[in-house]
This record gives structure tokens, C-alpha cells and sequence, in this order.
């Protein structure tokens, strides 16, 4: 009996010295859990420094949301970023994932885009509330005027003639760059290819009162998620198209909804 009780004894205290180790593999088993890294530019609402100073918008509570989970990752989002920077960093694999982008040859030739977009969205036309400018129905409408643009962005076909001059910014806050240029009459118009961002963005400035927000009879424009070439990016594009197809067909713009509607 007394060599049966020594035994267990010695068991027992073979279990509890093994034990912190069982616990720290267990713990370094779940921090193991695989991480995708979202880096985004300056695009409110669906891209943007939240209140708190963190990278997020639609398009990071998209991923934080459904196609994390969807996936069985956990989403790391950081930034603003310029686009040619953040473009760079995707190709170098600083980040995996640029949540919320156009689809533009330069593009093509250096990542992977999947099958599937996001959303749409609609250009326009910004003046000053003095100009004369009040409907843009034709590109005719535009000859002889200077758009203020954003680098590394798609330019509608509409605008894409030699009589219309297009002066570009490369700045994180290319919105408050060119309004100040158009203010200033360093530009005579601004050409934006996302109706319903610049709304959202100019309305939180408190600068809509100062411009005229005209649309223009463009085609939409398909918005994607984008990946880098590589083993990694194509692994990651095809899971996403998987979890893309599982989501819910209204969810992106339910928050987008959520942000206009509270402003934030």
C-alpha cells in the first residue's frame, strides 16, 4: 500500500511540474492563430483614422467583421498610408491586404485582384459655389479647366482628354489639399471619383457650404479588395472569394450606413 501511495505521489508531482508547460503550449498554440494585415489610405468613411486614433472605416469593419471570421483570421489594420506608399508596402509584404481600391491597369501588371467587387461608385465634379459651373453634361463641359486629382487613382474616361488639365496631389489628406487649392483658385474644379465619400467627408469638414457638388454622367466604378503577388497573396485571394460569397450581400453597405448615419 505505502509503495502504491509513494506512486502516486510521484505522479502527481510529475503532472504539476509538467503543468505550466502544457499551459504555455496551449496559450502559444492560440497566439498562433494566423494574422492578416489591412493597410489603408485616407477615404472616409470606408477608410480613415477612427476618433480613438486607430486605423479603421467600412471597409476595416468589413474584414474586422465578416471576412475575418469568415476566413478564421484575425485582422490587423494600420494606417493611413499614401496610396504609392501603401501600394509599395503590399508589393514588399509589409501588408496583405489593401481593403478598398480601384481597379486600374498599373495595378493589374503588380497584384491580384479577385473576381468579386465590393461595391460601385459614381464620380463627380466639385466647384466653388462663385463658379460659374453648374452641370457638367458633356466633357466639353470641363475644356480648358484644371481638375485637382489624387495620384495612383482611376481616372473616369470622361475627363480623359488633352483639353482638360489634371493637376495631382500625393498627400495622406488629399481632400483638404485640394479644397485648399480650389479655395485658393489654384485649380478651378476637383475631380472625385467617390460621390458618396466626398459628401460624407466635405459635410464632417463643415465645407459643403463653401462648394458646388456636381455629378457627372460617368460609368460606376467597381471597388476591390487587393492582394499581393505572391504564394501568400493568392492563397489569401482565394479564401476571401470563399468567404466573400458567404457573406451577406447587404453587409458592406449596412456600414457603410452605420457611418453616415451617426456622422462618426
Amino acid at each position: 500500500m505505502r509503495n502504491r501511495a509513494v506512486q502516486r505521489t510521484i505522479l502527481l508531482a510529475i503532472s504539476l511540474a509538467f503543468l505550466p508547460s502544457a499551459v504555455l503550449f496551449s496559450q502559444a498554440g492560440e497566439s498562433r492563430r494566423e494574422v492578416v494585415r489591412i493597410g489603408i489610405f485616407e477615404l472616409a468613411p470606408f477608410m480613415m483614422e477612427d476618433a480613438d486614433g486607430t486605423a479603421g472605416g467600412v471597409a476595416a469593419d468589413f474584414w474586422r467583421e465578416y471576412i475575418g471570421p469568415a476566413m478564421g483570421v484575425d485582422v490587423e489594420v494600420s494606417g493611413p498610408y499614401p496610396i504609392p506608399r501603401l501600394e509599395k508596402m503590399l508589393e514588399d509584404g509589409d501588408v496583405d491586404v489593401i481593403p478598398y481600391i480601384t481597379r486600374i491597369p498599373a495595378r493589374e501588371s503588380r497584384f491580384l485582384y479577385p473576381s468579386a467587387e465590393l461595391m460601385k461608385i459614381s464620380a463627380c465634379i466639385v466647384v466653388r459655389r462663385d463658379s460659374p459651373l453648374l452641370r457638367v453634361e458633356t466633357p466639353g463641359d470641363l475644356y480648358g479647366l484644371r481638375l485637382g486629382f489624387i495620384t495612383s487613382a482611376y481616372i473616369p474616361k470622361f475627363v480623359q482628354d488633352e483639353r482638360i488639365s489634371i493637376e495631382f496631389v500625393t498627400t495622406i489628406d488629399f481632400r483638404q489639399t485640394n479644397h485648399l487649392k480650389l479655395m485658393a483658385g489654384r485649380v478651378d474644379a476637383l475631380l472625385d471619383i467617390n460621390y458618396v465619400s466626398f459628401l460624407y467627408d466635405m459635410n464632417r469638414r463643415g465645407y459643403l457650404q463653401d462648394i458646388r457638388v456636381i455629378p457627372i454622367p460617368s460609368d460606376q466604378v467597381p471597388i476591390y479588395s487587393l492582394f499581393a503577388a505572391s504564394p501568400r497573396g493568392r492563397d489569401l485571394r482565394a479564401r476571401f472569394e470563399q468567404a466573400l460569397s458567404q457573406v451577406p450581400n447587404d453587409a458592406f453597405d449596412r456600414i457603410t450606413g452605420r457611418y453616415v448615419s451617426t456622422g462618426r
